[in-house]
């Protein structure tokens, strides 16, 4: 029997690159792939992470999920299976400094492209993971943060996705989104060190260095472009910036205050065309978190489920994400809804969330009102280098 062909250095290359389309916290994207013995190792960017926005790590751990199964879908594309090998660093990510660059000795996973044989890689040529997605539905896929108009069937039926048992996807009526929403931006606004870290990822003017290789834009906020010209200098410069964050920080509080005595609308049906919200959940108990060894760890993980849960469902997240573009709906996110305390926690019982319960991702979905949805920018855009 001939050995399976193991992956070239240039089909790695591939799928690191068709990888960077996957989606991260602020477009931060927090991972640090190296190709190594016929694989790839990502380490995470301790200065793309959030500290303030995202301490659990919940959001970036997900992202490296999404980017896994980005990898997947490349690798089935060139009839490649993968394997994924999970690394002690995942789970001591608390160690990680605030700030530098990835360290290369601490890979959080590794990722090997593995054909059974030259038959089996030959079947697979054109497969994919569930759902059956392409390198180009990665590409393509669009985060579009303007006005949505909800198509309710699109995550009506999800078995061909084969979401794991531990995973459900819950809907949320628009006006408790709304409400939530403008409460979890509240939360945002009001802390400094939140709203800090949040302008320092905004791009709102082409001339910003950065503008075309991360953060998110003025177009990707859908901001008219007189507005987004007098905000910018207050993005980048501390003197300008400051003063604003300190004024809006009592605002906000007060602001917060008022939503979180506010009860929640009920028995109203959401109106005609409005975009459908959904909550993507992991029960700790059917994911067999039950043991002493597992309580634990999902407990020194602080997101609720061990750290190789999350990366699972990030790659879940991804796929649902790219379902959705399937069928011509663009995804607006809204993790403001869970950083928030009292958001999360008004979430929580809006869905009748169990003990065991945890929220890791909520967002919006629709057809984008708009001619062209913007596309996000990258590090290895072409364009970029």
């Amino acid at each position: 029997m001939t050995d399976p062909t193991p992956a070239t250095p240039e089909l790695l290359h591939e799928l690191v690159l068709l990888a960077s389309r996957s989606p991260s916290p602020h477009n931060t994207q927090p991972w640090s792939p190296r190709v190594v013995d016929g694989g790839i190792e990502v380490a995470i960017v301790p200065s793309r992470t959030l500290p303030a926005g995202d301490p659990t790590f919940r959001d970036v751990i997900m992202s490296l999920g999404a980017w896994i199964e980005s990898v997947s879908i490349g690798a089935a594309e060139a009839g490649y299976a993968i394997d994924v090998e999970v690394l002690p660093a995942l789970s001591q990510l608390d160690s990680l400094p605030v700030r530098g660059p990835a360290d290369a000795d601490r890979p959080v996973f590794r990722v090997t492209p593995t054909p059974t044989s030259p038959d089996a890689a030959s079947s697979m040529a054109g497969a994919s993971t569930p759902g059956s997605f392409t390198p180009d539905d990665v590409r393509e896929r669009r985060v579009y943060r303007g006005a949505l108009v909800g198509r309710p069937d699109v995550f009506s039926n999800l078995d061909s996705l084969q979401l794991p048992p531990w995973l459900s996807v819950r809907s949320l009526d628009d006006r408790a989104m709304r409400q939530l929403s403008t409460l979890g931006i509240a939360f945002t606004a009001s802390r400094a060190t939140i709203a800090n870290e949040l302008l320092h990822w905004l791009r709102l003017d082409p001339r910003h260095p950065r503008y075309g290789l991360d953060g998110m834009t003025d177009e990707m906020l859908v901001m008219p472009r007189p507005l987004a010209r007098i905000a910018a200098p207050f993005t980048r410069t501390a003197r300008l910036r400051d003063p604003v964050v300190a004024l809006a920080g009592p605002v906000a509080r007060f602001l917060e205050g008022l939503g979180r005595d506010a009860p929640l609308p009920t028995g109203v049906p959401d109106e005609p065309g409005a975009p459908t919200h959904h909550v993507l959940v992991a029960n700790s108990r059917a994911a067999g978190i039950d043991d002493i060894l597992s309580i634990t760890e999902a407990m020194d993980s602080r997101i609720g489920v061990t750290e190789p849960h999350a990366l699972e469902a990030g790659r879940v997240l991804q796929r649902l994400w790219l379902h959705a573009h399937r069928q011509g709906v663009a995804i607006s996110p809204h993790s403001e809804l869970i950083d928030s305390p009292a958001a999360h926690g008004a979430l929580r019982k809006r869905l009748g969330l169990s003990r065991s319960d945890v929220a890791l991702s909520v967002f919006s979905a629709g057809v984008a009102q708009a001619r062209q949805v913007p596309r996000s920018p990258r590090l290895t855009d072409s364009s970029a280098q």
